[in-house]
């Protein structure tokens, strides 16, 4: 990238008429301007990115749905539209908190958040084929393979909203420290919940495929006050 200040610094700038300068002052100061505004605008570039990439997602899980064209595919008609039902409120349920998140903590991200955000777009873009797997063959790989999906879902929503609450922690020294234990007890939370699955899993898939997908419809009707940051 161009850097304005590496002119002013340079012996050319000596060299330049008075309306020159005069010029590239201005551009500067369009510049900074630009610099001051860029978190602000990356913050609603990185909404409508998820609210795209999440329709997306939703859209290619209903292209998958195989109308009934005879009795006998009925059944597995009904079977894909429940796919898609427990597929759209897991999904719904990550778009929700990461609303929650940048309503009220995220307002100037970084480009950490960005990549920690576009990582956890790619991992949710994996969940309709997880969730897919276990509904068609309902076994203990294909329950442990969901839950370490979700698991890494799980832990990059809670970087996303970490690093996008930083710059919100360096005003508050007491909101830095309840940020810091509230990601870290979420995090041991997820990890202990996710290896209780997985080792259920290995016993009774069928129990814990229920559990991973009655979690999310749980997590999506809690109050507000209950989700993100406390």
């Amino acid at each position: 990238m161009f850097k304005l200040h590496k002119v002013f610094d340079s012996r050319h700038y000596r060299r330049l008429s008075s309306v020159q300068k005069e010029e590239l002052k201005e551009a500067r100061d369009k510049v900074h301007q630009a610099q001051q505004k860029e978190p602000e605008r990356l913050r609603e570039h990185l909404e409508t990115f998820n609210d795209a990439v999440i329709a997306i997602i939703i859209t290619i899980i209903v292209l998958q749905i195989q109308p009934a064209f005879k009795a006998s595919q009925y059944l597995e008609f009904l079977g894909n539209i429940v796919i898609f039902i427990i597929a759209f409120f897991i999904i719904a349920d990550f778009w929700y908190d990461l609303h929650i998140a940048f309503s009220y903590f995220i307002f100037k991200p970084d480009k950490i958040t960005a990549i920690c955000d576009f990582c956890l777009l790619a991992t949710l873009s994996l969940l309709p084929v997880m969730i897919k797997w276990i509904m068609m063959r309902d076994s203990a790989f294909a329950v442990t393979n969901f839950g370490i999906v979700y698991f890494i879902a799980q832990i990059l929503k809670v970087f996303v909203q970490y690093f996008g609450a930083k710059p919100l922690m360096r005003s508050s020294q007491v909101m830095n420290i309840m940020m810091v234990k509230t990601s870290v007890h979420r995090i041991i939370l997820v990890f202990l919940l996710t290896l209780f699955l997985i080792l259920l899993s290995l016993v009774v898939p069928k129990v814990a495929m229920f559990l991973y997908i009655l979690i999310p419809f749980i997590s999506f009707l809690m109050p507000n006050n209950s989700r993100g940051f406390r």
